[in-house]
């Protein structure tokens, strides 16, 4: 999309229902936040395998025009006061990860329910930093719940692949998301009329309608039925936060992100490696080895440093300082020389997430992404609510003695990486994306794309993309073209082609009038972008 001046502003999201949905709000005179919030909820009832208003949770970064200033809002999940590092049996085996969790029941069924942020979250954004009240940017996800959506095609395909289970293991979660005990055919609307209640006590009664009321009390009493250990005491404990956001200069730039346990940091450290590089004057092949590179010194630092900053001691200022890069950088040169094995700390498949991003003609910005975890989550659907949980527990190493392993009150350790840049101090682009533990590598080339290499939204998330968790054979995507990857093998790389890595993806780039925007959705995914 053409930089153009917009009188509203721009919404971009994954479902047309989601972006359609923030935008409605700007015309009807909210702001970036109004249009966030909105969007985000609609999103809860329209793609259910990425994320919901049961998911476990969420973050943002908001740039406030008018206070010329960046904002955090964590509303991750946080572990059940009976949770505990040794909830889970663990089983060694010669699988990638080096050992199971039989039944795999710390991500699927009720003990993989934690408290889930989603509401709290949204609520909280709405009320300090957006204009307009809860009941009206709620409308569109309860005409969704009630009146029906078509899902698009990830959705749709998560529920056939899924079908099967359901209606053995998880029979109210069937009968939400299955027609007659099929999966939805192409261009056939789903509805969710418990939802749709659910939202409207939402609607009138705010968050504490959720946390503090009979919602709670019913999710908690059919979750401990079911052998989980969620309770009512947990729902009223809960808190979202407003916090500093990570921040750091690059290339004139500055670049914020939320805070751990989101997977920015990673990002930013990435970022803070590569910046002595003249990123831009390079060709894809030694682009992309650079960016491979870094990758296996942030992971590595990641997995087996990281975890909640409350339970795991660890200095911010110094992972994004000037010594951090001084520390590294002899093992990115030894890297760029020779390519080494690398390890993986531990082992994780799952990716299923939604981002959405806004700016209205103010200048006001929001970059937000909400998950489930991975696909439908738990997959626990509490009767008489329409809720569908996220695997809030499961996001926790499972295995004791780890930073990111369960403690009570504990917030676990995601992938989810909500992203703003400001360029000589006024709002330049949000951006995020979806796809687990490729989030971080990937808010990576965006971040290139868009500062070193100067491209428009829509480019950057065109661009092919690499992955790595810290170990060899790097996953490249196909479209980066054969002689790339002949390439980086030639440098000593193992590469994995991969028709995709990660997405759909969302940015908005404003130019030094915030009302000229362009706006961006990625090719890997069926997103739209509303601009007015």
């Amino acid at each position: 999309m053409k930089p153009r001046q917009r009188k509203y502003g721009t919404v971009v999201g994954p479902h047309p229902r989601t972006a359609n949905a923030g935008m409605n709000i700007l015309r009807s005179g909210g702001n970036a936040v109004d249009a966030a919030v909105a969007a985000a909820f609609t999103e809860g009832v329209v793609e259910p395998s990425h994320n919901g208003i049961a998911g476990y949770g969420g973050c943002m970064v908001i740039y406030l025009a008018d206070q010329r200033r960046v904002v955090s809002i964590d509303y991750n999940t946080v572990a059940p006061a009976a949770a505990s590092d040794q909830m889970f049996t663990i089983e060694k085996t010669d699988t990638p990860a080096g050992y199971r969790v039989p039944g795999r029941v710390n991500l699927h069924g009720p003990l993989a329910v934690g408290v889930p942020g989603v509401v709290a979250g949204l609520c909280l954004a709405l009320q300090q930093f957006g204009s307009m009240p809860l009941a009206e940017v709620i409308k569109p996800a309860i005409r969704s719940a009630r009146y029906g959506f078509v899902p698009n095609t990830a959705n749709r395909n998560g529920m056939a692949g899924n079908a099967k289970r359901w209606l053995q293991d998880f029979p109210e979660t069937a009968r939400v998301f299955l027609k007659n005990g099929r999966p939805p055919k192409p261009g056939e609307r789903l509805t969710n009329p418990d939802l749709a209640r659910t939202l409207e006590t939402v609607a009138e009664g705010g968050s504490s309608a959720f946390y503090q009321g009979s919602i709670a009390q019913k999710i908690a009493d059919y979750i401990q039925e079911s052998g989980g250990c969620l309770t009512v005491e947990d729902f009223q404990r809960y808190a979202p936060r407003v916090l500093e956001p990570y921040e750091i200069s690059y290339q004139g730039y500055r670049g914020y992100t939320a805070p751990l346990g989101a997977g920015g940091l990673t990002t930013l450290q990435m970022l803070r490696l590569i910046e002595s590089y003249d990123v831009g004057n390079t060709s894809l092949v030694e682009r992309t080895h650079l960016l491979a590179e870094a990758m296996k010194i942030g992971w590595y630092e990641r997995l087996s440093r990281f975890g909640d900053p409350d339970f795991v001691e660890i200095d911010i200022s110094a992972e994004l300082s000037d010594s951090f890069v001084t520390k590294f950088t002899p093992q990115l040169k030894e890297g760029l020389k020779s390519p080494k094995p690398g390890k993986i700390v531990y082992y994780e498949p799952l990716n299923c997430t939604s981002h959405i991003s806004t700016a209205d003609s103010r200048g006001n910005m929001v970059s937000l992404t909400q998950t489930h975890g991975g696909g439908f989550g738990s997959m626990f659907t509490v009767p008489g609510t329409g809720l569908l949980f996220g695997h809030g527990v499961g996001r926790f190493d499972p295995r004791p003695g780890f930073a990111n392993s369960i403690s009570p009150g504990k917030h676990p350790l995601h992938n989810m990486a909500p992203m703003l840049a400001l360029r000589n101090d006024a709002p330049f682009a949000t951006y995020g994306i979806p796809g687990g533990r490729t989030i971080p590598n990937n808010q990576l080339s965006i971040s290139v794309n868009l500062i070193d290499l100067q491209m428009t939204a829509q480019e950057a998330l065109d661009a092919p993309r690499v992955h790595n968790e810290g170990a060899e054979p790097i996953g490249v995507e196909e479209r980066a073209g054969a002689e790339v990857l002949e390439g980086l093998r030639g440098r000593g790389h193992q590469v994995e082609p991969q028709s995709g890595i990660g997405g759909p993806g969302h940015a908005i780039v404003l130019s030094d009038d915030p009302t000229v925007q362009s706006g961006g959705t990625d090719p890997r995914g069926e997103g739209r972008v509303v601009s007015l």
